[in-house]
């Protein structure tokens, strides 16, 4: 019995609104697959791009190289009228803007109506903002391939690595140097925890050790932490106590914060997507956890060795046993943490889709600490509250 033939048989396929939702991301893969099997071909409903599809986390900035890459090659877009237009920027100066992942400056310029503002225009001259083009494969669409986007840096820096033979010298931007690499990896496998690996490349050295890279863009990338599954393994049989407090007693600050909010605005109940009164929020991470919570454990696919911050598309050029790098450099973990002490920020932010506060619980190893947003006001249907760790505040800062 297929797929298609257990909806069928178990009532599965019906919609919970009793019509399919199109912002409802189960709704549309169910709608994709019960169509699919009709015609008897693969069928995937694209929405509309929005801005939240570009800038909400920090793997979305790659996408924007994307735009920009097929701007400048001069590929099609698929728009939300049915046609596939060349597009160019509405101001020239917005190609930098995109390839340097500048989140603020476009926010800024795009304004209220950021989804709308005339960013591009057609082979006609009409005016074109995310909302007329839609968000096909590459650009975070439903099936979308990683190695079009989230991963497309650490591939394009593989591959530099590996274009040269034998063992060579990595230069990166900021003059620093890696002696003694014979190639680089992509690092595949899961954590403990089934998530992503707290590292995206590998460097194989001539001694047989291996230095662990984890790969950022430039905009506020999320540092360390591997979310709540990442602090469970730091965590893990009573190590690390001092961070499980610190986790654990931001999200029950997190949790009054929001309470005090939705009972002042009487928010009980509704559905808080996108509601401007519920922001994110965000606490100062202290500097004596810092250098665990970045450089993690084997369990997480750590520990880090260096992060290397730069753009999505790897600029660099081999010189006989040399590479060099024009646009990211290689940052040692120790330098790194160095840097960022007292300027990393811990945050709670709520994910996209149907929001409701509640009062459920989760286990963070023996630990109780609330759920904050699930997808029901009831809690279940899974969290939508995610924890993560920049350089900057996002949202409040709550104390």
């Amino acid at each position: 019995m297929d797929q298609f033939d257990k909806f069928l048989n178990n009532n599965a396929w019906r919609f919970p609104k009793g019509y399919p939702d199109l912002n409802n991301e189960q709704d549309i893969l169910l709608l994709e697959l019960l169509v699919s099997k009709i015609l008897g071909e693969e069928i995937i409903l694209e929405k509309a791009l929005e801005w939240g599809d570009l800038s909400s986390a920090s793997r979305k900035y790659s996408r924007l190289g994307i735009i920009d890459d097929r701007i400048k090659k001069g590929e099609p877009f698929k728009l939300e009228n049915g046609s596939e237009e060349v597009l160019t920027y509405f101001d020239k100066d917005y190609s930098d803007l995109f390839t340097n992942q500048k989140i603020e400056d476009i926010r800024k310029i795009g304004g209220s109506s950021i989804n709308t503002f005339p960013f591009f225009k057609d082979s006609q001259g009409n005016n074109i903002g995310f909302k007329q083009i839609s968000k096909t494969k590459e650009l975070g669409g439903a099936g979308g391939n990683k190695a079009q986007t989230s991963e497309r840096q650490e591939r394009s820096l593989i591959d530099l690595i590996n274009s040269v033979e034998g063992t060579k010298t990595i230069i990166s931007e900021d003059k620093s140097k890696i002696e003694g690499v014979v190639r680089a990896e992509k690092v595949e496998e899961s954590s403990a925890a089934g998530t992503e690996p707290y590292s995206d490349v590998k460097l194989i050295m001539t001694d047989g050790s291996e230095l662990l890279i984890s790969a950022k863009g430039p905009s506020a990338p999320t540092l360390g932490s591997g979310g709540i599954a990442g602090i469970k393994l730091l965590t893990k049989g009573g190590t690390n106590p001092e961070i499980l407090d610190f986790v654990g007693d931001f999200y029950n600050n997190a949790y009054a914060y929001y309470k005090d909010v939705v009972d002042r605005e009487g928010l009980e109940g509704q559905n808080l997507y996108k509601n401007k009164l519920v922001p994110d929020v965000s606490i100062k991470v202290p500097e004596e956890i810092i250098s665990t919570i970045l450089k993690g454990t084997p369990e997480m696919g750590g520990p880090v060795s260096y992060y290397y911050i730069g753009e999505m598309k790897v600029d660099g050029e081999p010189e006989g046993q040399t590479i060099k790098i024009f646009n990211g450099s290689f940052i040692p973990i120790d330098k790194f943490i160095k840097d960022k002490a007292g300027k990393l920020y811990a945050h709670v932010r709520k994910r996209d889709g149907d929001l409701f506060f509640t009062q459920a619980t989760q286990n963070l190893n023996d630990k109780t600490i609330p759920v904050i947003f699930s997808k029901k006001a009831d809690g279940s249907g899974g969290a939508q509250s995610r924890f993560g760790i920049i350089d900057k505040i996002r949202g409040v800062e709550i104390s």
